[in-house]
This record gives structure tokens, sequence and C-alpha cells, in this order.
């Protein structure tokens, strides 16, 4: 067992590295915590669809992580949910664009719990018959999103955007992709990437390291040896598929997406996760609710509560998304991009940037006194190669030249808007 403190946070954390590969990552928490949160995660996502292993190259079609997400809680013995149901555990699972997560939170049969977590992780359980039923299940799920305006404008815009990068796909995929996932798809998959070795357990709450440690003993036995997949990404160009796209809508009021393409920066792990951190605090700066810009669209009229700006930074695929809704949608996207491609480097100060990089390390740092948060945070940094403590200290080296590069990434030509017009 290894022990690392972060004093800055009070902070331990105990790692043990079992003889199978995998590693568990504790945080204790003391009273008044009385639950203990439990994540497992992978890192294998939604842009994972193409894949060498073991000398072999595979290909699986868009939607296959989150298809696998459903039914590795298939086993022969029933639906895992069920048992967890039984134990009063709360139990769900997540699908992201690069990993996966398996998680719990219980007050009481902590033990039992993960045993069963564990067990479900190590025993798939695949047949043709639940793999059709699910296919139906996972169908009407794709059509509920595809009913809401929104993401389907996102899944569209999207298109407009990449060529060839999975990016460009829904997590959960396409009515047609999903039904050609088939038995062998999953086995594939469970092989090159639910190995020990290439999963995480997080754990935060009440917990005794001493009965956690002879706990464990049980499952801390050697396996066969394990080499990760190799991910394999199609080149994509810098070019966009199509710039501009309306179309007519049922709709209540017109809506409005603006997607900017950015070209990816070779980097380390670290070096792109600060180009993250750097790249949401400068649209925080120019576009949040504090800002100038902000202030002036809200007085022209011009957007509501629905506005929103995120930038999504993902494998060899980088973007900011911009959404909005009014009467005077063109007047909108004329100011906008106005505005995001000229030089903005006079619209932050110095005070405004040391102002807003507090607060957003203050959000942080209330966000993982929630102990689901801490186990989130700490999974989806760690597999980025630190941890939520050092993503904190990061964040307090940022200087203001790293956020005016990341505004210099902008270009006119790499925008793509996407109107639906009030039919």
């Amino acid at each position: 067992m290894i022990k690392k403190a972060y004093p800055n946070f009070n902070e331990l954390v105990y790692i043990f590295k079992l003889k199978n590969g995998m590693q568990i990552h504790i945080m204790p928490q003391p009273a008044p915590f009385y639950s203990t949160y439990v994540e497992v995660s992978v890192p294998y996502g939604a842009l994972d669809l193409n894949y060498k292993f073991k000398q072999k190259q595979f290909e699986t079609p868009p939607g296959t992580a989150h298809f696998f997400e459903h039914k590795i809680f298939a086993m022969p013995d029933g639906d895992a949910f069920s048992t967890f149901s039984k134990l009063g555990v709360e139990a769900n699972a997540m699908t992201s664009y690069d990993q996966t997560s398996y998680l719990f939170k219980s007050t009481d049969h902590f033990y039992d719990a993960i045993k069963h977590l564990l067990n479900m992780l190590d025993t798939p359980y695949f047949t043709n018959q639940n793999i059709e039923k699910e296919k139906m299940i996972i169908g009407e799920e794709l059509k509920m999103y595809q009913d809401h305006p929104v993401y389907s404008m996102q899944d569209e815009l999207l298109q407009m955007m990449y060529h060839r990068h999975p990016q460009k796909y829904d997590i959960g995929g396409t009515l047609d992709s999903i039904n050609e996932v088939t038995k062998d798809t999953l086995s594939q998959v469970y092989d090159a990437f639910y190995h020990p070795k290439n999963r995480l357990m997080v754990i935060a709450g009440q917990i005794d390291l001493r009965l956690f440690k002879k706990f464990i003993k049980e499952y801390d036995h050697a396996v066969e040896s394990y080499r990760k997949p190799t991910i394999l990404y199609p080149k994509e160009p810098v070019a966009l598929v199509e710039h501009n796209l309306k179309k007519k809508k049922d709709i209540g009021i017109h809506k409005f997406m603006l997607g900017i393409k950015l070209k990816p920066i070779a980097g380390s792990k670290k070096e792109k996760l600060r180009q993250d951190l750097a790249m949401t605090m400068a649209l925080g700066l120019i576009l949040g609710p504090s800002s100038k810009f902000l202030e002036k669209l809200t007085f022209e009229k011009l957007i509501n509560q629905s506005f929103s700006v995120s930038s999504n930074f993902q494998k060899y695929a980088e973007n900011i998304i911009i959404y909005g809704e009014n009467k005077r949608i063109f007047k909108l996207k004329r100011t906008l991009i106005d505005f995001l491609t000229q030089d903005l480097s006079n619209e932050i100060s110095e005070e405004a940037f040391t102002r807003y990089k507090k607060m957003y390390m203050g959000q942080l740092i209330y966000a993982i006194n929630s102990i689901e948060a801490k186990v989130y945070y700490y999974g989806k940094y760690w597999h980025g190669g630190m941890t939520i403590f050092e993503v904190i200290d990061m964040l307090n080296d940022m200087k203001l030249e790293d956020i005016n590069f990341q505004l210099t990434r902008i270009k006119k030509r790499h925008i793509a808007s996407l109107i639906y017009q009030k039919a």
C-alpha cells in the first residue's frame, strides 16, 4: 500500500496495486460522511471505435462503448441491478467519449456490493438473445434524444464539422450502427479493454483500511499478462464539411448553434489538459455571466437564459459549441462571429483574469467536498495522467498569456453555423 498526501487539501490517498494489475485509490473521509462511494472506470469510450490488439485490427460500430456498458450488467443469474437493489445500494454507469464508469453508493453492505461489482465485471455474459433485446431498448433511448431539438442540432452540427473523426457520432451511436453490434463485437471489446490492469477503482467515504486490506486479498491474484490496445484514429482534415446550414422546424422559437473546429496541438496528456483548462477559462471570461460581451448580448435582447458555451477537448478533436435562441437569430450569428474572430487580447484584464481564476478554483474545491464529485473527478483526471488535486494546482499556475493564446485558435474559416427556424 502506498500513501500519498496532499496537504493543501488536507487529503490522504491510499493506493493498492494488485497482482492482477488493477489499482485501487482510497480517500477515507471522516464523519459526518456515513456513506461510501465507489467507482470502477476503464479508459475506453465512444471515440475508441477502431483499435489494434494482439496484432489484430478491429473496427466497431458507433455506440459500441455505450452498448457494452448496458450489456455488462447482464449476468447468467439475472440483471446485476437487481442484486444491487437487494443490497440497498444505488448503482449506476455512464459512458463518455474517453471512458466508461461503473459506480455505486452504499451505507451498508459495502463489501458485498464491491464483490458483486467486481464479479459483474469479471463475468461477461453476452448472448444473441440479450443483445437483440438491448438493441430495442437503446433504440428507444436514441429516439427520445432525436426528438429533442438541442440534441438533434448538436449531432447535426458535429456532422458538419468532422469528416472522419469519431467525434462526429453521438456517444450512443445511431439506430443503424447499434444494429451492427454482435456478440463477437462485445467479446472482443471485453478482451481488449476490460482486463483488471486497465481498471481503476476509486473509493471515498467511511472505510476501515485494515478491513479493506483483508477483504481485497481475496481478489489479489495474478492473471495472464496484458498489453493495452492501440487506438487507431483516421486522419481528420482541418477544413469543415459544411459551413452553414438552415432548416425549417416545428419549434416554438428560432434556435442557433455555432461550432468552432480547433486544430489540435500536439502534446502530452498533461499539456492537453492544461490547454483544456485554459480554453474553459477563456470562454468563461469572454462569454461568461460576468463578461461585458454577454451583458451587451443580453441588453440587445439577442440571447435568453438558454445561451450556453462549452469546449470539448477529445483525442485529436477539439471544438467549441455555442447555443442560443431568439427571434433575431441571424443578428446573433453575425455578432458572435464578428466578436470571436477579432483580436481579443485586450478583452481580458489581468484583474479580471485573477478574479476569475480564484472563482474557478473555488468551484472545483467546493465540488470535491462532495464524495461523489471527488470520486468522479479523481478517476476522470487520473486517466488523463493527473489527480484532481494536481489539476487545481495546475489551474493556480495558469497565466493570462495561456488564456489569450487559446483565443487566437478561433478562425473564421473553421466556424460552422446551424440554424433551426420556426416553421
